[in-house]
C-alpha cells in the first residue's frame, strides 16, 4: 500500500511508549511515507501527542499537527483522510488564561464591545519587542495591579516564544506607535542618559553660547552671580511697578530692580515698555541660570549637564533617514537637522483639532534656550499696552506667528555670532478651524469665535490683501508642538574660521587647545585676532618663549603660546581670554604629500589620542587665571576646507573622502568640501594621480632677502624594467625569515603584539615564498619554523624564553647558509635592545649582498636608532608600530612586504654639484639615505649653494647605477616654502635620523647640533622640541575682529572664472602616513584653507 506516499511525516510522540511508537513508524515506512527528525518546508504532516516542543516551528511553516489515531484511520480507510477533523489545536508552552485575570479576556483593536480606556494615563511597565511581521495588538483589560502585572510578564513570555526579539530603544521610524504617555517615558529616559553624541553636544554648545553672548552684551556682572531668588523679586518689583501709577514709588521700585539686576542697556521712557523689556530679559536669565541648579551648581557646567537643562530631547537625523530628506527640500544650505521633543508638548498638544500642518517659526539664536526649555511662549506683555516693538509688526494681534515659507522665515533670523549658522525651527500646528483673513486685525488677541486659529493670505496679481506673505497665527502655546531644529546657512553669510576659540566663563581664562597634524607638516606660522588687533607669533627657545607668556598674563596681557608635543601632536594655549571674546587663531603649515599606489594623497588628521591629549592639556604654563582644556566638541566639530593643486602634468581619479564640489583643468584643481561636513576621527583625505610620476625631479629656490639656495630632489626608481628582478635573477626573493625576539624584554603584550604582526606579514607574503619564523633569545637554541599554515596558533609555539636581544646568534646561523639564488628578506620584530651591538652590525654589513633586513618596532621604550641602524645596514627599511594606533598597522605591513617584494639599492649616496669651490658643505636631510625600492619615492632636502646639478649613487645587486637630475638658473624660483621644508627637514632627521653609526656617537652629535636646530627653527620660523611660538597682545583698548573679513581674504581659487560641479561621494580608505612614502613635484603645490570650530 503507498497510502502516505510522497508525504513526509515528524513523529513527535514522546509520550507514547516504545513499542506503539515504533509501531507507528513502520507503519507508515511500509505504506511510502518517509520520516524526518527536522520541522521544515517538506514536511506535511506532524503527529504529535500535544506536547509543547517545535511548536514555534510549527506554527511558523502552518504546518498541521494530527494526533496518532489519524495514522491508523488513513491505514483503515486505504486513503489520506481530510485534515480538518483531526486537525489538533497546538499546545501553547503556558495555557492562554495564565495571563488573564479570572473573568477576563484578550480583545483585538476591532472589536465593537471594547471597553473603553482614558486617554491621559500613565505607563508603568514597557517592554519593546521587534519582529518583521503583520502583528495585530492585544489588549486585557485588569482591574487590579496585581492582575496587570501578571498579564503583562505573560504576554512578555509569549513575545519570546513568538520569534519577537527584545529591544532596549525603541527605533525613532516607528515612535509614533507608541501612545504618548509612553513617548513622554521615552522621552525622560532620554534625558537622563550618560552619554552625549558630538553632533548634540557642539549644538547645545552653540545655543548656551548665543544665549550667554547675549547677556554678557546687557548685564555689568556675570549671569552667575544672580540667583534664580533675586531674578523671582525683580519679576515681583516689575509687575509691582507695572500696576502703581505714582511716579515716586516707580522710581524707587526701579532703583531697587537696577541693583539686583546691573544692566548697561538705557532705559526707554515709556514705563510699560521698560516693564515689557526687562520681564522678557528676566526669562532668558531664569532660562541660563537654571542649569547651574541642573548641574548641581557646577561654575563649567558640561555640554550634558546643559542638555539636561533643557529638558528637551534633542536627536541628530541622519542624511539617509527619510525625515531627513523630507525636512532638506528647503532651499539653503542644511547643515544639519536636529529631531526635538518637549514632554510637555507630548501631554498638552491639541491634536484632537485636526488640521495639522508642519509650518516654521525663525528667531534670533539667542533665545533657542528658552525655546527648546518651555516652548515658544505668547507675548508677555501686549503691544496695545507696553509697546513692545515686534519684529513680526502685530499683523493679527499677540499670537505665535509661523509660516509655511521659508523665504518669510529667513527675514527674522539672523547668523549666530558663533559660527555664523541660522536656526529654524519646524513644528506641528493644529491649527484646526483656520480663519482666512485679507485685511490685518492687530486687536486680536484669540482667534475669531468658531475658530482655533487665522490665516493672513498672501497677496497675488489675482486676489487683494494687505499680507504680503502667508502667515499663520495661533494663540494657544497648547497648539504648537516642536519637531525639528534645521540649523542652516544662507548665500555669503556662512562664517569661516581656521580655529576660534570662545570665552563662555565670566573670569578671563586660559584656554588649551590639542590638534593634530600629519608627522611630515612643518608649522610656520601661527596668528592670533582678537579685539580688533592682529597679533604675529614668533619663534623662540621653548623656555624663553613660556616665560615671556607667564609674564604676559600676569600683566593683564592676552598672551598665545604654540608648542610640539610630539611629532604630529600640537598645543594652542590662549591666555588670559577675557569673558565672551572670540579669538581667531591662525595656523600656518607645509607638509609633504604621501605616495600610496600611484595615488598622491593629502591627509589632515581628526583626532589625537585621548591619553596623549590628556597629558598634554595638564601642563601647567601659568598659574594667574583658570585654566581650561578645550575636550568636549574636538572630534567631530564643523570643517571646512578649501583647496587649490596646481601640478605640472595631468590630474586625473581626483576622489575626497568627504563631499566636495571642484572645478578644474588639466593640470589644476580648485577643490571645497559642502556645507554641514564634520572631520571626524579618521580626518579627511584627497587623493590623485597624475599622468607622469615617474621622472625624477631637481627644485632649487633662492631666498628673497639673503644668500641662501634650497633644494630637493625626487626619486622614484622603478628597478623591474632593469631584469634583475627576472626569476632566478640578482635580485629575485629566495626566503623570506621572520626574526622573531622573544628576549625577556619582549615578555607579555610586547610578545602577543609581534604575533599579531607576524600574522598580519603572513597573510600578506606570497603564498609561493618560501617562509620560515625564527624565535631567539639568551641561549644558543633557537625555535625555528617552516611556515605553511597561516593561523594565528601556528605562532604560538614562539614563546618568550626571557634572557636578553642575542640577535647576532640567528644572524650568524643564516649568513652560514646564504641563498643560493636571489636575496633572502629578513624581518625582524624586536624592541632594538639588542646585544653585542657592532658585531650584529657588522654581520649585518657583511651580508647585504645576499640578505635585507627589514625591521618593525612595536614598544614605546623601543631603541629605535638601533632597529634604524640594523635596517641602513642591511639594505631595509625601518617601521614603527605603535601599540596606541594600531588602526595604521595594516599599511605599514603592506607597505613593508611591498619592499620586501621589490629589487632595492642599498648603499645610497647623493654627490651635489657646487660650481664655486669656496662655498659652505651641503647641509643634506637625511644625511645618510636609506634603500631606494621599486615604486616608492625618496625625497633629499638640502642647502646647498651655487647647485644645479646633483648624482645619486647606488648599489642595486652589486651593480653601481647613477642618476643625475639637473634644474636650469632659469627654473630656479625665490621664495622661503622650499627654505621652510630643507629646514623641516633637517629638524626632523636630527629628532628621529641617524648622525652617526653608534648610538653614543650618534647622541654626541645631537647635542652637538642643537643650537644649530633652535638657530634654524627661530630663523625660519619652523616649530621643534627646542622651540615654541609666542606671540603678546598689549591690551591698552579694545575693538572689534572682523572674521568674515579675514577669512575672505584667504582665498585659493585659482579658477575663478570657472564654476563649480560637486563630485560624486567615492570610498576612500583612510590610514595614517607616519613614516610612509612621500614626495612633492617640482612647480607643484597645494594650498589649502581649512576651518573648523571649538568653544571652551
Amino acid at each position: 500500500m503507498t497510502v502516505f506516499k510522497n508525504c513526509t511525516v515528524v513523529l513527535d510522540v514522546k509520550n507514547v511508549p516504545f513499542k506503539e511508537k515504533n509501531k507507528l513508524r513502520l507503519a507508515l515506512l511500509e505504506n511510502g511515507g518517509n520520516i524526518s527528525y527536522v520541522i521544515n518546508k517538506e514536511v506535511r504532516i506532524v503527529v504529535n501527542d500535544l506536547s509543547s516542543n517545535r511548536q514555534r516551528s510549527i506554527q511558523k511553516l502552518q504546518i498541521p499537527v494530527v494526533g496518532t489515531q489519524y495514522v491508523w484511520s488513513c491505514l483503515d480507510q486505504g486513503h489520506l483522510l481530510p485534515l480538518t477533523e483531526h486537525n489538533l489545536t497546538p499546545q501553547l508552552p503556558y495555557p492562554t488564561s495564565e495571563f488573564l485575570p479570572p473573568s477576563g479576556r484578550i480583545y483585538k483593536e476591532g472589536d465593537h464591545d471594547l471597553p473603553e480606556f482614558p486617554s491621559y494615563f500613565q505607563v508603568a511597565k514597557y517592554s519593546v519587542f521587534e519582529r518583521t511581521a503583520v502583528v495585530q495588538d492585544k489588549l486585557v483589560f485588569c482591574v487590579t495591579s496585581e492582575d496587570a502585572v501578571e498579564a503583562y510578564l505573560q504576554l512578555m513570555k509569549q513575545m519570546e516564544t513568538e520569534e519577537f526579539t527584545k529591544t532596549h530603544t525603541l527605533p525613532p521610524e516607528v515612535e509614533r506607535l507608541a501612545s504618548y504617555s509612553l513617548q513622554q517615558l521615552l522621552l525622560e529616559e532620554k534625558l537622563n542618559c550618560s552619554t552625549l553624541s558630538q553632533e548634540v553636544g557642539v549644538f547645545v554648545e552653540l545655543v548656551w553660547t548665543e544665549a550667554l553672548g547675549s547677556l554678557n552684551n546687557i548685564l555689568t556682572v556675570p549671569v552667575s552671580r544672580i540667583s534664580l531668588n533675586d531674578v523671582s523679586r525683580v519679576e515681583g518689583l516689575l509687575l509691582q511697578a507695572q500696576k502703581t501709577e505714582k511716579e515716586d514709588e516707580v522710581k524707587a521700585l526701579l532703583e531697587e530692580v537696577n541693583t539686583l539686576l546691573p544692566l548697561r542697556m538705557i532705559d526707554p521712557p515709556s514705563k510699560d515698555k521698560l516693564v515689557s523689556q526687562k520681564l522678557d530679559l528676566c526669562q532668558l536669565i531664569r532660562d541660563i541660570i537654571n542649569v547651574s541648579e541642573a548641574t548641581l551648581g557646577s561654575p563649567s557646567p558640561s555640554s550634558l549637564g546643559k542638555y539636561r537643562a533643557l529638558r528637551c530631547s534633542i536627536e541628530v537625523v541622519p542624511p539617509q533617514n527619510p525625515e531627513f530628506h523630507v525636512v532638506s527640500q528647503l532651499p539653503v544650505q542644511i547643515q544639519q537637522i536636529l529631531r526635538v521633543s518637549r514632554g510637555m508638548e507630548l501631554q498638552l498638544f491639541k491634536e484632537d483639532l485636526g488640521n495639522i500642518k508642519p509650518l516654521l517659526h525663525s528667531t534670533s539664536s539667542s533665545s533657542f534656550v528658552g525655546i527648546l526649555s518651555r516652548g515658544l511662549l505668547l507675548p508677555r506683555v501686549g503691544v496695545e499696552q507696553h509697546g513692545i516693538e515686534r519684529t513680526d509688526i502685530g499683523n493679527l494681534g499677540g499670537g505665535i506667528y509661523l509660516s509655511d515659507s521659508l523665504k518669510t522665515s529667513v527675514k527674522y533670523s539672523k547668523p549666530s555670532l558663533t559660527d555664523g549658522s541660522r536656526l529654524l525651527l519646524v513644528c506641528e500646528v493644529a491649527l484646526g478651524r483656520c480663519k482666512d483673513l485679507l485685511k490685518k486685525d492687530t486687536t486680536l488677541t484669540c482667534a475669531p469665535d468658531g475658530y482655533h486659529s487665522v490665516h493672513g493670505v498672501q497677496r497675488t496679481p489675482n486676489r487683494l490683501s494687505e499680507f504680503e506673505d502667508d502667515e499663520f497665527v495661533v494663540y494657544n502655546t497648547e497648539q504648537i508642538r516642536l519637531k525639528y531644529v534645521v540649523q542652516y546657512s544662507l548665500e555669503g553669510d556662512k562664517l569661516k574660521e581656521f580655529q576660534p576659540q570662545i570665552n563662555t566663563h565670566a573670569v578671563p581664562i586660559e584656554a588649551k587647545y590639542v590638534f593634530p597634524l600629519e608627522e611630515t607638516a612643518a608649522v610656520c606660522g601661527f596668528e592670533a585676532f582678537i579685539n580688533g588687533k592682529h597679533v604675529i607669533g614668533k619663534v623662540k627657545e621653548k623656555e624663553q618663549a613660556r616665560k615671556e607668556y607667564k609674564q604676559a598674563i600676569e600683566k593683564g596681557h592676552g598672551a598665545y603660546l604654540m608648542d610640539q608635543d610630539a611629532p604630529d601632536v600640537f598645543t594652542i594655549s590662549v591666555g588670559n581670554l577675557p569673558p565672551g571674546a572670540t579669538v581667531l587663531i591662525k595656523v600656518t603649515f607645509i607638509t609633504e604629500l604621501v605616495v600610496r599606489s600611484g595615488s598622491i594623497v593629502f591627509l589632515l588628521s581628526g583626532s589625537v589620542a585621548p591619553w596623549q591629549q590628556r597629558a598634554t592639556l595638564n601642563q601647567t604654563t601659568q598659574a594667574t587665571v583658570e585654566k581650561i582644556g578645550v575636550t568636549e566638541l574636538q572630534s567631530e566639530g564643523e570643517f571646512s576646507l578649501s583647496m587649490s593643486i596646481e601640478m605640472p602634468y595631468e590630474i586625473i581619479n581626483l576622489s575626497s573622502s568627504h563631499r566636495i564640489k571642484t572645478k578644474r583643468t588639466d593640470c589644476k584643481a580648485v577643490i571645497s568640501t559642502l556645507p554641514g561636513q564634520t572631520l571626524g576621527s579618521e580626518g579627511l583625505q584627497v587623493s590623485f594621480s597624475l599622468s607622469n610620476i615617474h621622472m625624477p625631479r631637481m627644485w632649487v629656490e633662492n631666498h628673497p632677502d639673503k644668500d641662501s639656495q634650497a633644494c630637493m630632489l625626487v626619486f622614484y626608481p622603478d628597478f623591474k624594467s632593469s631584469g634583475v628582478f627576472s626569476s632566478g635573477g640578482p635580485s629575485s626573493v629566495s626566503d623570506v625569515v621572520i626574526l622573531l625576539d622573544s628576549s625577556k624584554s619582549m615578555q607579555g603584550d610586547a610578545m602577543l603584539n609581534a604575533r599579531r604582526i607576524a600574522l598580519q606579514v603572513l597573510k600578506s607574503l606570497d603564498r609561493s615564498l618560501k617562509i620560515n619564523i625564527i624565535s631567539f633569545s639568551t641561549d644558543g637554541s633557537e625555535s625555528q619554523f617552516l611556515c605553511i599554515s597561516l593561523h594565528f596558533s601556528s605562532l604560538q609555539s614562539c614563546g618568550g624564553s626571557g634572557g636578553s636581544t642575542d640577535l647576532w646568534r640567528p644572524l650568524r646561523s643564516l649568513s652560514l647558509l646564504p641563498p643560493c639564488r636571489g636575496v633572502r628578506n629578513i624581518l625582524l620584530l624586536s624592541d632594538g635592545h639588542v646585544q653585542n651591538q657592532p658585531l650584529t652590525l657588522q654581520l649585518v654589513r657583511e651580508n647585504s649582498c645576499h640578505t635585507r633586513l627589514f625591521t618593525c618596532g612595536h614598544s614605546l621604550t623601543a631603541n629605535r636608532h638601533m632597529l634604524r641602524a640594523l635596517a641602513q645596514a642591511g639594505g631595509g627599511i625601518y617601521e614603527f608600530f605603535d601599540t596606541k594606533m594600531k588602526h595604521t598597522w595594516a599599511e605599514k605591513v603592506r607597505a613593508q612586504v611591498q619592499r620586501m617584494e621589490s629589487p632595492g639599492c642599498r648603499s645610497v649616496a647623493v654627490k651635489w654639484q657646487q660650481f664655486n669651490p669656496t662655498v659652505p658643505l651641503p647641509v643634506q636631510a637625511p644625511s645618510q639615505l636609506h634603500a631606494l625600492f621599486s615604486d616608492c619615492h625618496t625625497l633629499v632636502y638640502g642647502f646647498v649653494p651655487y647647485c644645479t646639478q646633483a648624482t645619486l649613487f647606488g648599489d642595486l645587486s652589486g651593480q653601481e647605477i647613477k642618476t643625475m637630475v639637473s634644474t636650469t638658473e632659469l627654473q630656479k624660483t625665490k621664495g622661503t616654502f622650499l627654505h621652510k621644508l630643507t629646514a623641516r627637514a633637517i629638524i626632523r632627521d636630527y629628532e628621529d635620523g641617524i648622525l652617526a653609526n653608534s648610538e653614543a656617537e650618534h647622541e654626541g652629535k645631537k647635542a652637538e647640533l642643537k643650537s644649530y636646530i633652535i638657530e634654524l627653527s627661530k630663523e625660519f620660523s619652523i616649530l621643534s622640541q627646542f622651540t615654541s611660538f609666542v606671540a603678546i597682545e598689549e591690551r591698552l583698548d579694545t575693538g572689534f575682529t572682523d572674521i568674515p573679513k579675514i577669512i575672505s581674504e584667504e582665498d585659493v581659487d585659482i579658477l575663478p572664472y570657472m564654476g563649480s560641479t560637486e563630485e560624486k561621494l567615492k570610498s576612500v580608505h583612510i590610514s595614517s602616513a607616519e613614516d610612509d612614502d612621500v614626495w612633492v613635484t617640482t612647480k607643484g603645490s597645494i594650498k589649502a584653507v581649512i576651518s573648523c570650530s571649538d568653544k571652551c
